[in-house]
């Protein structure tokens, strides 16, 4: 029975661990690991409630022609132009001017309707009144799951894989698009093989949408020849062909930099998965949003991809190189120095990369073999903290210890702004970073001190003992400065906080 081995299982591996969790680990902390590692059975409630992906799709465009910005359309273009405040900049990154309008939590908590023409009208106070409830609602629904779940290795692992796979709200077409996406991709294939899970992600529409593979043509396809095949409003759309996608599953998703291909290849691929969109409203079988392959617009041909020839026709084409790279020696070992780098180090210790790659060769990228094979790393179970909490992992951790506080929507929000990580906002294509200097600096650490010590005062009572909470949820691994810092505390509120701010809290 070993409670340094609870510990590093409940807070290296999961989100946390729960008073009592340590104990009820510690006969086996492996076994307890790798009984996780089954295909969910059914979604959790708070994101089985959430819109289905049809309707995130269409939600942009619902968006414009409700506020009459679909008719009006040159203004819209107007507000993305570069320096100009974007849709959805006031709950993004970066931070809207002054004298833009910022949500408020009226804003946020109903679905209301802003058109031209009525008196506060504003491009920015639209988006925020149409988006805000659901992506509260999204937000809220993330955090109540990664809080009450009894596995929590493998939300771990759907917030991995939803990150490897990143789609952000950032970019206002895909606003709505990232919980679903989450859902479809990261969670329903988490215990699949990482070919479905790339395939599923490369032919979503959020992917589609965020990488504009959805408008991207070939130059020699069916429409290109014959323009005027297709509708004026169409023709508008495509502007020729579009290497955002290809790159990204090279570079991002399968590959990784410096690892053989070239331009060439990049473009070579960019054309054999022309063609990959999304259905349009009013599409015959009544499944607007969903992946499409639209013949006309792929480019005919054979490709050569990496020195292989693919003469495969049509779709057939692009998802024999989505086989090929993700049996790709090179994406066994990209994927495996990230997983390795976000359970184990910053910099990941070679061997445990080679062991953990040599897993997804031998099983053909089994990603529930993957998975244990992290487990099985005698790295992964120094009892020293190596990895530095990110502020959702940090607040999510704080609540499944201490039991609360349970947050709105609204509250959560504002939190993560405040804290430097809006989930579903990553930054760019690449998500969130793993490295620990850059979540800790004077600013993300203050955040912190500001979220410890407001926590510490509202869960505090009389009768709660600091030290037994950090005994219960850390184990071992609260350390003798921490346990005197903590018993000298002058009250419950300030132990606590002190043991949120500690070291060994905050890292895993």
């Amino acid at each position: 029975m070993s409670l340094q081995d609870a510990a590093i299982a409940a807070n290296r591996f999961g989100l946390g661990a729960r008073p009592g969790d340590l104990k009820a680990i510690a006969g086996d902390p492996r076994g307890w690991l790798k009984a996780q590692l089954t295909p969910e059975k059914s979604l959790p409630a708070p994101l089985a409630a959430l819109p289905p992906t049809e309707d995130d799709v269409t939600a942009f465009r619902r968006w414009l022609a409700a506020s009459g910005l679909a008719e009006s359309i040159g203004a819209y273009r107007d507000a993305l132009k570069p320096g100009a405040p974007y849709p959805g900049a006031a709950m993004g990154a970066p931070a809207p001017p002054a004298t833009d309008p910022e949500p408020t939590a009226a804003d946020l908590a109903s679905p209301r309707t802003i058109k031209v023409g009525d008196p506060d009208f504003s491009v920015e106070k639209s988006f925020i009144a149409w988006f805000g409830p659901r992506y509260v609602q999204a937000v809220k629904a993330r955090i109540d799951v990664a809080i009450d779940t009894e596995r929590p290795f493998f939300e771990r692992l759907v917030h991995f894989w939803g990150n490897h796979f990143t789609v952000s709200s950032a970019k206002p077409a895909t606003q709505a698009m990232p919980p679903s996406f989450e859902r479809d991709v990261a969670r329903r294939h988490a215990m699949d093989s990482f070919g479905a899970m790339l395939r599923a992600s490369s032919q979503h529409p959020a992917m589609l949408v965020y990488l504009d593979n959805y408008v991207s043509v070939g130059p020699n396809s069916l429409l290109v020849q014959h323009p005027m095949l297709m509708p004026a409003a169409f023709r508008q759309q495509l502007k020729g062909l579009n290497e955002n996608l290809a790159r990204e599953i090279l570079e991002l998703h399968t590959l990784g930099v410096r690892s053989g291909y070239t331009q060439e290849d990049v473009t070579s691929f960019a054309k054999v998965i022309t063609g990959w969109t999304i259905k349009a409203e009013g599409h015959a079988d009544g499944e607007t949003g969903l992946f499409h392959f639209v013949g006309a617009l792929h480019e005919p041909g054979p490709q050569t991809i990496m020195g292989q020839a693919y003469g495969q026709e049509g779709l057939d084409q692009g998802e024999a190189v989505l086989r090929m790279l993700a049996h790709h020696p090179a994406t066994a070992r990209f994927v495996a120095t990230k997983l390795v780098r976000h359970f184990v180090a910053d910099d990941p210790p070679p061997r445990a990369v080679n062991a953990v790659a040599a897993a997804f060769r031998d099983t053909d990228g089994d990603l529930k073999s993957v998975s244990a094979a992290l487990v099985d790393l005698p790295e992964a179970w120094a009892p020293a903290p190596a990895k530095v909490k990110p502020p959702e992992d940090y607040l999510v951790s704080a609540v499944r210890g201490l039991g609360g506080p349970r947050l709105t929507g609204v509250q959560l929000t504002a939190l993560f702004a405040r804290m430097g990580q809006r989930p579903y906002y990553a930054p760019g294509p690449n998500g969130w970073s793993d490295l620990g200097d850059d979540w800790i600096g004077p600013d993300p650490v203050w955040k912190r001190l500001e979220f410890a010590s407001a926590v510490g005062q509202g869960m505090a009572n009389a009768g709660l003992n600091p030290l037994a909470v950090g005994e219960d949820i850390l184990g071992p691994g609260l350390t003798p400065a921490t346990r005197d810092a903590i018993a000298r505390a002058e009250s419950p509120a300030q132990g606590l906080a002190l043991l949120m701010v500690s070291p060994e809290f905050q890292r895993r």
